[in-house]
This record gives structure tokens, sequence and C-alpha cells, in this order.
């Protein structure tokens, strides 16, 4: 028996055969759209498109039509059935700026980013204070790693839109990813002056203050981000992060757990629960957790750079380097995994192919990056600055003061496995200790140098 909804529909269409003798097809075309229009307004999604169907049939050049259809199976998420109806529209009417804004959320929806940015572009050259078009398009700009350019795109946000939230809040998230710390925090903080109850700001600013080493600080705004989304895994896993650099391993495990029960394909929580049993001593916990992080969050740069660490300390080599190259294929602006690469692959006796890798990677950075801490330790290892003027470097590139130990306990780190792939085990072992005595436990050479230190005293 058909529904009462079918039922009203083939009623509708009997009326219209019984017209049409008397009714041009523009006219019987027009009553079947707005018939889709009134079911789709209504919530019945598959009977407007049916509607609307019709109306194409009899009058193929309303791109209003099309554009209508096209509506309705996004709502059901048909969207490859709906960027066809979209193209269609956009050929009868070149100029509809609202076409090409749609048509890119689709395309971002179906992760075609380079396609969706190019409707946003036409979107934004047809109406240029389109304020969404500029935020969507910075997305799509984000998942491509193209940073500058997704700034630029919420500067403009920010510009057309000074009392959205959102727009503060997505603008410090790429300020971070940028490692320009203090304007995302006052972005953070703009955004949840202007909306209190966003937990994902809170998310956000927490992990912000995480970046500059303020722990207790950083651990509130997780607490209220946990309050204000009691079932948000990821929120749970950020603390629990916090909770591990922080050396509340019992804390950090409640909420990795409950991360994890919350949802178990949260990449975030797995790697986390990975370094906490990488500090607890359980390698073998924590090459399971980093190697279920990677299967979970294959598209995540960090879950292989995290397992690819690990690797490197327990000598496992291959499967490092394996794992490390993952890593900056994903984000070719990763600078510390290309490092690693190096000195594994010095150990494996392919030093002048590794330094000509190295070589070009950081003759490659432009700008403020090419003076930056990083750039010294590619110098450095390359041999091309001498270690006295490294360890200078250690404290006169740091950007603020928290950074300051960090770099000179990478100095160490660094410094000692040349020594060590010189042959030089007495000086390696030196430095290997300069560099725990500076007592930076949360960095990855800390554990390497400890993992090498244990090496050197086995007989």
């Amino acid at each position: 028996m058909k529904s009462d909804l079918g039922k009203c529909r083939w009623i509708f269409v009997l009326l219209l055969l019984i017209g049409s003798s008397c009714m041009s097809p523009q006219r019987q075309a027009e009553l079947y759209y707005r018939a889709g229009v009134s079911k789709s307004q209504s919530g019945h999604k598959s009977d407007a498109i049916a509607y609307f169907s019709d109306a194409i049939k009899l009058n193929s050049t309303n791109d209003q039509f099309y554009l209508a259809r096209a509506d309705a199976k996004v709502a059901l998420q048909g969207y490859v059935s709906a960027i066809k109806d979209y193209d269609r529209a956009v050929e009868l009417n070149p100029s509809n700026e609202q076409v090409f804004y749609v048509r890119g959320l689709c395309k971002l929806g179906l992760k075609d980013n380079s396609g969706a940015i190019a409707d946003f572009t036409a979107a934004i050259k047809l109406e240029p204070d389109d304020a969404n078009a500029y935020n969507y398009r910075a997305l799509a700009r984000v998942n491509l790693l193209d940073r500058n350019g997704a700034l630029d795109d919420f500067n403009k946000f920010v510009e057309l839109l000074p009392q959205e939230a959102t727009a503060y809040r997505n603008r410090a998230a790429v300020e971070a990813l940028l490692k320009e710390y203090e304007k995302a925090l006052a972005d953070a903080s703009k955004a949840i002056e202007l909306d209190p109850n966003d937990g994902f700001s809170y998310r956000i600013r927490g992990e912000i203050k995480v970046m500059l080493k303020n722990f207790p600080d950083a651990l509130p705004d997780f607490d209220k981000a946990i309050e204000l989304a009691p079932q948000a895994a990821e929120a749970y896993a950020g603390r629990g992060n916090v909770k591990v650099l922080s050396y509340d391993f019992e804390g950090a495990s409640t909420d990795l757990e409950k991360a994890i029960q919350l949802d178990p394909k949260s990449a975030l929580a797995f790697t986390g629960r990975g370094f906490l049993k990488k500090k607890r001593g359980d390698n073998d916990g924590a090459l399971a957790d980093f190697q279920k992080a990677v299967v979970l969050g294959s598209q995540f740069a960090q879950t292989y750079q995290s397992l690819g660490y690990l690797q490197d300390d327990l000598f496992q080599w291959n499967p490092a380097l394996e794992n490390l190259r993952k890593s900056v294929e994903i984000d070719p602006s990763l600078d510390y995994p290309r490092f690693r690469i190096w000195l594994i692959r010095s150990r494996l006796g392919e030093r002048d192919d590794a330094t000509k890798e190295l070589d070009s990677y950081v003759n490659s950075l432009q700008g403020a990056k090419a003076q930056d801490w990083p750039a010294c330790i590619g110098h450095f290892l390359m041999g091309n600055v001498p270690e006295s003027e490294f360890f200078n470097q250690a404290t006169t590139t740091a950007k603020r003061p928290s950074d300051t130990g960090g770099q000179i306990c990478e100095a160490y780190y660094y410094a000692g496995m040349k020594h060590l792939l010189g042959g030089d085990k007495e000086g390696a072992a030196e430095l290997f200790q300069k560099c725990l005595d500076t007592g930076e436990k949360n960095y990855s050479e800390f554990s390497s140098t400890s993992a090498e230190l244990r090496a050197l005293k086995q007989p």
C-alpha cells in the first residue's frame, strides 16, 4: 500500500494531467516546482526531489529548478548527485553566486578541497562581502596545508563579521599552526568573550596554552570544554595530554580511557595514551597505541611522527625511517622528522645522500623560517655551523623564555648524536648527560637521549 504522501503526490499529478490540455508546459513545470518547494520546506526531501525532477522534464532551462533539486539532495547527503545539478545551474546562470557557494560546500564535504577553493573564489568574485565564502575557503586551504592563505581568508572573515566568535576561533587555530601563539591566544580569548558557551573555543585556547608550556592554565580551559560538551572525546583527550605533560599519570589515564570509551576511533586519544605509556616505560604498550593511532588517523602527520620517534628510540631504524618519511609527505612543513631522517640514514651508511636531502629542504626555507632555530639545527647537522656557535644559537633564537631550555636540550642531543656518529662515544655521553640535566622531559630529544645513554652503558 502506498503511503499517504505517495497518494498525495499521485493525486497532484492526476490533477495536473486533467488540466494539461489548457496549461502550458512552463506553467505545469512551475506548479511542480512549487509543490517541490512545499515538500522540501515540510521536510519531505525525497518527494521534493521527485517534483523538481518532473519540473525539469518540462522545462530544462530554469536554473532554479536544478538549484532546488540539488539543495534537497544535499539535505539527504547526496553530494555527488547534487553537484551535477549545481553544474547545470551554473551553465544556465553563471552569475548566481549562491550556486558556486553551495557547490563549494558539497566539494568540501567530499574532500575535493581544490574544487571547493575554486568555487568559493568564484563566489567571492561575484559577492566580495560574502563572509562565509571566505570562512569555508580558508578551511579548504587549511586542509591543503596552505596556512598563510587560510590566515588571509580568516582575516577577511573577521573584518566582515567582527562580532562573530567563529571568525576569531578559526583564525586562532590557524595562527597556532603557524606558531604565532600569542596572537592565537588573543583570538581564542576573543572568541570566548563573544560566545562563552562554545566548548571548542576553550579547547583551542587550552591547546595554545600547552604550546606555550602553560600547563596549569590550560587545564581549566579543558575543564570548561568538558563541562560544555561532556560527550566530546577530543576534550577528554586534550585534557589527558595536558596531564601527561604535567606528569599527572593517574589523571591522564582516567581522561584518555574516557576519551577512548566515548570515541574508540579517536587517533588523538590513542596518541595521548601512547605518550603516557612511553613516559611510564611501557614501550611495547606505547608502540601498540601509536600504531593504532596511525591506522585511525592516517591523514595526520603527527601520528606517523610519534610512531617514528618511538621506533627510533627502540633502534628500529627502517620502520622509523618509513614512518618519518610518511609524516613529511603528509605535511612538508614539518622540520624535526627531517632531522631524524638524517640521523637514521647516517647510521645506515647513507650520510652523503642524507645530507643532500636535508640541504634541499633547509635551502628551500624562506623569510623568518630560514633564520629560526630548526634551520640552525639543519645547518649544524650538515656541518655548516661549528658546535660552539650552535650552542649559542640555541639561546639567541628562542622566541620566548619558555623555549630556551627546550632548545638547549635539543642542541645537546643533536651535538651528542654527531659525536656518536663520528665514533666519539665518550664525548657523546657527556653531551647526552648535559641534555638530561636540562630537565626538559617533555621534549622527544630528552627521551631519545635517555635511550642513547642506556645503549652506550651496555657492555
